[in-house]
């Protein structure tokens, strides 16, 4: 059976949610179709239990939750919290667990923050499932989706450990009231177990490994060098440099990923599968079990179009939502940051962000005479996941059947170069940064520093929900972030009552003055909060019914 098939099956574990708001988020009640002891079995029984832990982690990553949730997700979570990012929106008040992420001022009540915190540890209690039903088993197949949980278990562990320090670590299923009100654990302790699971998937020999770099079907599962890599970035979080490494070069020496040339693709269907992928969230066309699948990266990817027109051109190429006031702005600093590196032609930066000329350039215009606003923009708008109509966009808010990745073999280039020049290995980690920059059509560069391995993650893997922890971990973060939505920007727009809007030529030369203002903000948490910021909140549902749990700073 392709496990892209196994994506439709409605599991015998029943995928139900969580438990009532009076227990523990990690009080999972464990409900199906059949009892327990008949329901893991056969080798089939164990495919529908890991088709069950790759639709969870891909709803907690990058999809709809079983509330229907659209935007509750690690990817918009991770990406709001960087400086990448503006929360836009019709005003500062519009969507407030958006608005909380984007200024800095997160409570512990956020949606954001208890959706992602609770999706993951229902994807850890699935992926015990079925560690602890199969890890005996003789079978092959068995075997694989063993080491598949162990990966998605040190997957979720990582985000968990990374975003909130020291969560309570849990390698079993919990079946007692006790158990389920679980402490905080050492970070130490999260750290060990994260690599103790890679290492055994990886040691496994069972984890699936694509044929040779143009194999698209293998990369439906978590492959061997997806683990590797993720092993790799659990010993450079940790400052293993050599150790990482090790784990970087195994998924280099494998052949089986390559840098693609057209940066075009990712984030729309055509990418699906690309070379670059090295673990992707996947989904296909199934409109009777998309609820099952997770859904799709609804990303309400709808640039601000309530005061704009699509002309007739635009919509050859682009699929837009014609409503709503636009989300998840690019901000001017990143924009700025492409430009110093790259130049206002750049090829990623093309393949990013659009500006407002641009945009009008792009047929898509302000039939306006009189003075509009655009607000919660700075004038840029995100392009990077724009629909186009190679897509099949069935969602609202213009939500996208293609996959998502949640690590390219770019990413791994740059780790690779990181742990090289930390290791004390200048020759390398010059090679692995240039051929990242080699595709981006950008000079080479001799005795990179740190500062260049920076610049390069913060523009290659741009609004990808990557910076905020690489921000965090470098302790960058008070900098970078020290005056993050401090202000809410409104750009102003006043259009020639002369424009002709009825030809391309006309549309073209359009004239528009526009003038970005700031609005500041009352609140006293905006921009970056000593002794607070550092770590996200426990969700306050989980504070409030388990004593054991101890709150992170800055939130009691």
């Amino acid at each position: 059976m392709k496990f892209k098939q196994i994506l439709t099956v409605i599991s015998i574990i029943g995928c139900t949610g969580l438990c009532a708001c009076s227990d523990s988020l990690l009080d999972i009640e464990q409900m199906g179709v059949k009892s327990e002891q008949n329901s893991y079995i056969t080798d089939q029984d164990a495919e529908q239990a890991i088709a069950a832990v790759y639709r969870r982690f891909r709803q907690a990553y990058c999809g709809k939750g079983e509330s229907g949730d659209d935007f509750a997700q690690g990817f918009w979570l991770k990406n709001l919290l960087s400086d990448e990012l503006l929360p836009g929106g019709n005003s500062p008040q519009d969507q407030q667990g958006i608005q909380e992420l984007g200024c800095s001022e997160v409570q512990a009540n956020n949606s954001f923050i208890l959706e992602y915190y609770k999706r993951l540890y229902h994807t850890i209690y699935l992926a015990n499932i079925v560690i602890e039903h199969f890890e005996n088993s003789t079978s092959d197949i068995k075997l694989r989706d063993v080491a598949e949980a162990k990966f998605f278990r040190a997957m979720c562990h990582f985000e968990l450990v990374t975003l909130w320090g020291n969560p309570p670590l849990v390698t079993k299923v919990l079946t007692t009231p006790e158990q389920q009100r679980a402490a905080n654990t050492p970070a130490e302790e999260t750290w060990a177990q994260i690599e103790k699971d890679l290492n055994d998937a990886i040691n496994s020999g069972k984890m699936a490994s694509k044929a040779d770099v143009n194999d698209t079907e293998t990369t439906t599962r978590a492959t061997r060098e997806a683990a590797q890599a993720l092993l790799g970035k659990a010993l450079l979080y940790q400052k293993k440099y050599a150790l990482a490494k090790e784990q970087f070069l195994n998924v280099i020496k494998s052949k089986k990923y390559e840098l693609v040339d057209d940066i075009s693709v990712f984030y729309h269907v055509e990418g699906s599968g690309s070379n670059e992928y090295v673990f992707e969230c996947n989904r296909h066309k199934d409109d009777v079990n998309r609820p099952h699948q997770g859904g799709a990266l609804t990303i309400l990817c709808n640039w601000p179009f309530g005061e704009c027109i699509q002309g007739s051109d635009s919509w050859k190429f682009y699929l837009f939502n014609n409503s709503g006031y636009g989300f998840f702005h690019p901000t001017k600093k990143l924009y700025d940051a492409f430009v110093a590196e790259e130049g206002v032609d750049g090829y990623r930066l093309n393949q990013s962000i659009k500006t407002f000329q641009q945009q009008v350039k792009m047929d898509i215009y302000y039939n306006h005479v009189e003075t509009f606003n655009l607000k919660g923009t700075e004038g840029l708008f995100r392009f990077k996941w724009l629909p186009t109509t190679r897509d099949e966009v069935f969602e609202s808010w213009a939500g996208s059947e293609a996959t998502t990745p949640v690590m390219r073999y770019a990413d791994v280039l740059l780790m690779m170069s990181e742990a090289c020049l930390l290791s004390g290995d200048q020759q390398n980690a010059d090679k692995y940064l240039n051929e990242v920059r080699n595709r981006a059509k950008l000079t080479r560069k001799s005795d990179v520093t740190l500062t260049d391995i920076k610049t390069e993650r913060n523009l290659e893997l741009a609004m990808e929900g990557v910076r905020y922890q690489d921000l965090i971990r470098w302790g960058d973060a008070p900098v970078e972030l020290a005056d993050k939505g401090k202000k809410y920007p409104v750009y102003w727009v006043w259009a020639d009552p002369t424009n002709d809007y009825n030809t391309v030529d006309g549309r073209e030369n359009a004239q528009y003055v526009p003038n970005l203002v700031y609005e500041n903000r009352a609140s006293d948490l905006a921009g970056w909060t000593p002794g607070r910021d550092e770590l996200l909140p426990y969700p306050q549902d989980e504070v409030n019914v388990n004593p054991n749990i101890k709150q992170n700073p800055g939130y009691n």
